[in-house]
């Protein structure tokens, strides 16, 4: 009958409307229902129209399908007269975003805002899992659930029917799909299945939320300048790009510390502040103490893109005084640099201009002493390949250095370079290099006797300068070698540079090249300076040997030795460092990679005429994550004498290991070999799953520092993933 016909289609609709529905039931983006117009696949077993009660009812294998959704149940009917939808036996959806509800029975009104789900289950998109005995959907946006269970944890494979590792249960769990927010009433959490903790009310972002206001996991530890602390942050989003976390922390020895930090993301600009702030008593280097004074740190980046060409910015790093960060276990920066600047990039064109402030934290350390530079302004530029491929290079700087008490630098430098690459019949490659350095100096209260900042002797004013030409040539000859599946170079290098001597007269201060340290890295640099306040005068000749080994499997090996030979002794390097004779010491690299699971670097100055080690560095990576090393050791000889040297012979090495597929340790040491101690040792556990995160870490720190004391130290947090954790966890 037509009649019939349609009233069968009108409840084939009404079956959909129930796919709909269950479109809309708990679970993220469950909450969108696809379009009643888009193309919909209805398949059944039976299909059967009762016209008397106006009820439409599919059997058997029923299987709605739309928009990548798919509804299966043993049973879906619609009623017309009362506009109610259900379904029942076996009822699952599978959302495309991957969420699957599983319910013995479905009851819901055609307009999808009120119904009843019978022993519901979700598997919702990250994993979690959300079970009652029952649900309600009101409102067309809450549902509530009774006597319900969440948990994100993964059940047990060879037992389901054991208890996760944490859940959630209620007395009744509401779902708002329109805040999406999971509320608890009358509820405990159970750690394996023993409940540990009961709260009348409790809340937390369904898992489709990435970022929401909520307090995170706290951090519990114990060290002896502190006593026990605590640190429980709140996070508060202030919109879709700005947030701010709030991070007290309370001690039992030192009252408490208010940190935070503010982060705002804009189209072309990022800002990124940390800080703390407390009252509390300081011990000065006097041994007088300040009762309840303030202290506090500023550690903030900012980032401004002002269109394709320029860009700006500045990193602040300030404290009250020396020991604050470290007691307080912020940072163990020695020194802090804060800085503004701005830069462009222009094709081969490069222009900076950067201004600098320092605050260091030594007890050696004087603030009225360290520099103050404003402005750093440097250009650079290269030139597209001439004739026959050579390369013109151009560098820039202007500086003004200045001290509240001690001597000030300004400087205009200029280093202008041609440089021709040539490549012979024979494989054999040749460069050759001009170069000219021109700087100004305009100095105030130089020590001409010494490099003393804030000399007690006679000091002057100066302006003078220097013009430094170099002209090099080098040649290195590329040997090849294939064989086995190792492809192997042999390649010998020479370089002969001619320079007059001097050129370091005592009126320009040493500002920027006092770190100085000859090794592999630098041997054929024309300026072996890291700077550009002295500069490496005199003629010489560079030589040395590399041999490369590469396997087909991506193994990778490397040696190389170097020496450098001067027409005449330079006094400008000092005793000790190398290459203050006319022979240097020989400087070596070996670089082993072999696998993976290994990298290997040894670095090394051997004294020219007895081959006994004057500086030695070992950088290790080893093994898997069942077992894996890293250690980093230094050596430097006693003999060496220079100021610009400290005496050391460290070790540091930490050892992990990945246990199981949850659970890693890790320890480790700093020894100072030099003299027999250690300085620091510490211990780590983490247990890390797909729902929580436990680290625990025990330090004990042997070194004194005005009020910093040798002490042990104890630090645990507790992550559980939806309460205060963090989305990524378990990934």
């Amino acid at each position: 009958m037509p009649g019939g016909g349609n009233s069968l289609l009108r409840g084939l609709a009404g079956a959909f409307l129930l796919y709909c529905a269950l479109a809309a039931a708990p679970g993220a983006s469950l909450a969108q229902s696809p379009a009643r117009d888009a193309p919909a696949l209805i398949s059944a077993d039976e299909i059967k129209y009762d016209e008397s009660l106006a009820v439409v009812t599919a059997s058997g294998n029923v299987e709605l399908s739309q928009n990548g959704r798919v509804l299966l149940a043993d049973t879906v009917s619609y009623n017309q007269r009362s506009e109610v939808v259900t379904a029942s036996g076996n009822v699952t959806l599978m959302e495309p975003s991957g969420e699957t509800l599983f319910a013995d029975f479905v009851e819901l009104t055609d307009d999808l805002r009120e119904g009843y789900i019978r022993d519901i289950r979700i598997l919702m998109s990250d994993r979690s899992r959300l079970a009652a005995a029952s649900a309600l959907r009101s409102g067309g946006r809450k549902t509530v659930f009774r006597k319900g269970v969440f948990s994100p944890c993964n059940l047990c494979r060879e037992d389901p029917t054991r208890a996760p590792l944490w859940q959630l249960k209620a007395m009744e769990v509401e779902h708002d799909q329109e805040e999406k927010v999971i509320r608890y009433r009358d509820a405990w959490m159970e750690i394996f299945g023993l409940p540990v903790m009961y709260v009348p009310y409790f809340e937390h972002p369904d898992p489709t939320v990435e970022r929401k206001s909520g307090f995170l996991a706290p951090s519990i530890g114990s060290t002896e300048i502190l006593g026990t602390t605590y640190q429980q942050p709140y996070y508060w989003v202030l919109g879709s790009n700005r947030d701010v976390t709030i991070a007290p922390i309370v001690t039992s020895k030192q009252g408490s510390v208010l940190t935070g930090r503010y982060r705002h993301l804009l189209p072309r600009a990022l800002v990124d502040v940390r800080g703390s702030a407390t009252f509390t008593d300081r011990v000065n280097d006097d041994g007088t103490v300040d009762s309840d004074a303030f202290r506090g740190h500023i550690d903030s980046t900012l980032r401004f893109d002002i269109n394709d060409t320029w860009r700006a910015g500045a990193d602040i790093q300030r404290a009250t005084d020396d020991t604050y960060l470290r007691i307080y276990n912020f940072s163990n920066e020695r020194t802090l640099t804060s800085r503004a600047y701005a830069e462009g990039f222009n094709g081969r064109n490069y222009l900076s201009v950067n201004s600098y402030a320092f605050q260091g934290l030594r007890a050696t350390d004087l603030q009225d002493e360290t520099p103050i530079v404003l402005p750093f302004a440097e250009y650079n530029f290269t030139s597209e390949p001439g004739a026959g491929g050579g390369r013109y290079n151009f560098d820039g700087d202007l500086l003004a250095l200045s001290r509240v008490d001690g001597r000030d630098s300004r400087r205009i430098s200029t280093v202008t370079a041609w440089e021709l690459p040539y490549t012979n019949v024979l494989g054999d490659i040749y460069t050759l290099t001009g170069r000219v350095q021109a700087d100004a100096y305009w100095t105030n209260g130089v020590d001409l006797s010494s490099n003393d900042v804030n000399s007690s002797g006679p000091t002057s004013s100066d302006i003078t300068g220097r013009v430094f030409p170099q002209l090099a040539a080098s040649w290195r000859y590329p040997w090849v070698r294939s064989a086995g599946g190792v492809h192997q170079v042999i390649e010998p290098k020479v370089q002969v540079v001619m320079a007059p001597n001097g050129s370091n007269p005592t009126e320009i201060p040493n500002e920027d090249s006092l770190d100085f340290e000859f090794d592999d890295t630098n041997l054929f640099s024309l300026n072996r300076f890291p700077g550009r306040d002295r500069i490496d005068p005199g003629s010489r000749v560079d030589y040395g040997l590399e041999w490369t080994a590469n396997g087909e499997g991506g193994g990778f090996v490397s040696a190389f030795l170097g020496q450098s030979y001067r027409l005449r002794e330079q006094s400008i390097f000092p005793e000790g460092s190398g290459i203050s004779d006319r022979l240097s010491d020989i400087v070596g690299r070996v670089h082993i990679a072999p696998t993976s699971q290994l990298d290997f670097t040894f670095r090394t100055r051997l004294d020219k005429d007895d081959l006994k080690s004057r500086r030695s560095e070992v950088e290790v990576q080893a093994g898997p994550p069942i077992l894996n090393l890293n250690l980093d050791y230094v050596f430097i000889d006693s003999d060496i004498g220079a100021s610009e040297f400290d005496d050391r012979e460290e070790i540091n090495w930490t050892l992990r290991s990945q246990i199981s597929r949850y659970w890693s340790l890790f320890g480790g040491q700093r020894i100072d070999m030099a003299a027999n101690e250690t300085r620091q040792a510490r211990l780590g556990a983490t247990y890390h799953d797909e729902c929580f995160l436990i680290e625990m870490t025990a330090e004990r720190n042997f070194f004194s520092d005005r009020e910093i004391e040798p002490e042990n130290a104890f630090f645990v947090r507790f992550v559980f993933k939806h309460l205060g954790g963090v989305a990524n966890i378990g990934q």
